[in-house]
Order: C-alpha cells, then sequence, then structure tokens
C-alpha cells in the first residue's frame, strides 16, 4: 500500500528534526578518488590549490542565521541553541574559475565576536587562512555523510550551487565532510561538500 503524499511529507519532515538519525558518521564509506579526497587531512584549500588553475573563493552568504539542531548539536550548543542565530558563511571552492566545493561553517553568535571574529573578516580569502596558521588550534575527528536528492541538506546545497553558478547540481549523491575546530575554547563548524561534477576526485 502506497503512502499518502501528505504522509510522504510528514515523514521527511521528520527525518530532519532534533532526534532523527544523523546523516553523519565516523565511517569514509566513499571509493576510489573521492574517498582519498573527502578522507584526506589538512587543509582542503591548498590541497585543491595544487591541482592547478587559479584557486578562488566565491563567498554565497555570510551573516547571522539559525542555526541547524544537528549544528548546535555538534557544536556542544544547549537544547534549544537551534532557535537562536549564529553566525553563518558559505562559499564555493573554485579551480579556474569553475566551482568544485560547497562550503559552510558555522559557529554561535558570541563567538562570532571573540575568538573566531576573523571569520567576518576573510572577505574571499579562504578560511584556511584561520584554521591552519594558527597556534593552539584543534580539530576533532572528521565525520562523513552522503546527502541524498531528498534531503534538506542536498537542497540546500542545490539552492547554493544554482545562485552561485547559475546552473543546476549535476551529482546526485553528494560526498561530505565535516569537522569542529577548537580556538579559545569556541567551536566552529566546518562542512565541506565535494558537489563539482567537474572535479579532480569524478575526473582524474
Amino acid at each position: 500500500m502506497a503512502d499518502s503524499p501528505n504522509l510522504t511529507g510528514r515523514l521527511k519532515r521528520l527525518k530532519d528534526q532534533p532526534g532523527a538519525p544523523s546523516p553523519w558518521t565516523v565511517r569514509n564509506m566513499n571509493r576510489g578518488l573521492v574517498r582519498h579526497w573527502v578522507g584526506a587531512s589538512g587543509s582542503l584549500s591548498a590541497r585543491l590549490a595544487g591541482v592547478g588553475g587559479l584557486y578562488s573563493v566565491k563567498v554565497l552568504n555570510q551573516g547571522l542565521q539559525k542555526l541547524r539542531w544537528d549544528e548546535a548539536r555538534a557544536l556542544g550548543l544547549p537544547r534549544g541553541a537551534s532557535c537562536r542565530p549564529g553566525y553563518v558563511r558559505e562559499v564555493l571552492l573554485c579551480i579556474a574559475g569553475v566551482a568544485v566545493v560547497f562550503a559552510r561553517s558555522v559557529t554561535a553568535h558570541a563567538p562570532s565576536l571573540g575568538p573566531w571574529r576573523s571569520v567576518r573578516g576573510l572577505g574571499t580569502r579562504p578560511l584556511a587562512d584561520v584554521l591552519f596558521n594558527r597556534v593552539g588550534m584543534a580539530r576533532t575527528p572528521m565525520a562523513f555523510a552522503k546527502f541524498k536528492p531528498a534531503s534538506v541538506a542536498h537542497r540546500h546545497v542545490a539552492r547554493a550551487w544554482q545562485l552561485g553558478t547559475g546552473t543546476e547540481l549535476a551529482v546526485r549523491a553528494l560526498p561530505a565532510r565535516r569537522s569542529v575546530f577548537m580556538h579559545q575554547g569556541a567551536p566552529l563548524l566546518v562542512m565541506e561538500v565535494f558537489a563539482g561534477e567537474a572535479a579532480p576526485w569524478f575526473i582524474s
């Protein structure tokens, strides 16, 4: 017996509510070059810059936004923190002008005025300039996911991709990773989605 449209819609919304199963896992389940790129430690910006072609950052969105419940949880914020705004920066990482990665960094509002205030003034410089060139920076182990087309995360990346590139997202199951960087006791969550069809992990 098929689910009714209303029931299907409710089930999809439930998957994105607090307490729902998380898409994130400690296992990198990708294969081939995608697995290598997604699981690599160190600066992704540095790796992309080493591919060849001019590396650049295109800022899509930056400022105060409501945190997602899973982001608030990853940041170790108290229950209900997702109802309050945090500081969000969304960018496209590009090689020779072609977008290959969607990246989203998130922290609570207060740290964006304190330990993470440098994020506010990055402009088109890569976040890696802050994350990998500062003394006393710590990073949690990476978590991995694959965003399916029906997920809220996939739809969000697709909208951002359309906005930033003027083209539709071609990759259906999006490989993604995230980790938390700690600076002076304040967390910053960084998510990177390997969304570009013309990217070294798909065409090499």
